[in-house]
């Protein structure tokens, strides 16, 4: 029975195999990463608005043009960081797929 069980273990291993340059964890590390670009964008353009508005005395413009500045750049990096994520992987993608085709690679019938 183990024998059994073992052997289909394997067979289901066969048939999805794990990529090599990613883990099953990177997606919620790349989420995180997106979360904390537009939330940091917007606490550093929140904090700077109102020490723009504490000084200088202009009560709510500083934090409303600082505070979206903050929004905006936090949007560009989480896009960006979206953007470099999906062309990691469909690199890795491409390799596997160019992985499994390359055995019949230079051989001619």
């Amino acid at each position: 029975m183990s024998a059994r069980i073992a052997a289909a273990q394997a067979k289901q291993a066969a048939k999805t195999p794990k990529r090599k340059n990613q883990s099953s964890a990177s997606g919620y590390g790349v989420g995180m990463k997106m979360v904390l670009d537009l939330v940091g964008g917007a606490v550093v353009g929140l904090v700077f608005g109102l020490a723009l508005d504490r000084t200088l005395g202009t009560e709510p413009w500083g934090v409303l043009i600082l505070l979206s500045l903050g929004m905006i750049a936090g949007f560009r990096l989480m896009l960006r960081s979206a953007s470099q994520y999906a062309n990691s992987s469909a690199k890795v993608d491409d390799a596997e797929a160019g992985d499994s085709g390359s055995t019949n690679k230079g051989q001619d019938n």
